[in-house]
């Protein structure tokens, strides 16, 4: 029986993950008015565009971060991405193969999970090309934990999939942690050190992209 699979976006779907944490630090910077470079993702308790700023802010201003200034820097990061997806898009195009694995995949099986906002999300998927899949997806608007995230993601396939044990695709080691929390099954989308790294960190499969994934049976 097929599988329920949620993907993050960012690194997972398309080669994205250094120009979105760049932007994202020079909004969060701009805003703020605080200059700075970008941070180790590694160092926030919740790696998510909501857990992150509001770890920022309580560690550098000690407080969080007010609702205007979330929408101020949610607005100055899609203005970013903009910016660089005009320069270059190459950024945000989608991996190899994962096209393909989409269409194979049978219909309400599959939704994203990403820890992004989702404004952001969806104009990278618009971008890729990928948003004429009309998939499910749940972002950090309302929830800074990922497992959160994860589950409402899950919901958003509907009631045929709820009992089902989903995986989940992702490149980063608290990717892997959040998917060994709820208990679901993991796949790595990493190659070079950042597949090494989610092997070192536990993960049994790791694939370099799509092309890959699909020789998996899920």
């Amino acid at each position: 029986m097929t599988r329920p699979c949620l993907l993050d976006l960012d690194g997972t779907l398309m080669p994205s993950h250094d120009v979105d944490n760049r932007c994202y630090w020079q909004a969060v910077h701009e805003v703020f008015d605080r200059p700075g470079d970008t941070v180790d993702l590694a160092r926030f308790r919740h790696v998510t565009d909501s857990g992150i700023l509001d770890e920022w802010c309580r560690d550098a201003l000690g407080r969080a971060p007010a609702d205007h200034e979330v929408r101020a820097v949610k607005a100055r990061f899609l203005a970013q991405l903009e910016d660089a997806a005009n320069a270059d898009a190459a950024a945000f195009t989608p991996l190899p193969g994962v096209r393909a694995w989409l269409r194979r995949r049978p219909a309400g099986t599959v939704a994203i999970a990403t820890g992004g906002w989702e404004h952001s999300a969806r104009f990278k998927l618009r971008v890729a090309g990928l948003a004429k899949f009309k998939l499910p997806l749940a972002g950090s608007d309302s929830e800074h934990q990922r497992t959160a995230i994860m589950r409402r993601a899950h919901r958003l396939l509907g009631a045929a999939q709820r009992d089902r044990l989903p995986v989940y695709f992702g490149d980063g080691p608290w990717d892997l942690a959040a998917a060994g929390a709820l208990g679901w099954g993991f796949v790595g989308v990493a190659e070079g050190p950042r597949g090494e790294r989610l092997r070192r960190a536990g993960a049994d499969v790791v694939v370099a992209n799509f092309r890959e994934a699909a020789n998996l049976d899920f």
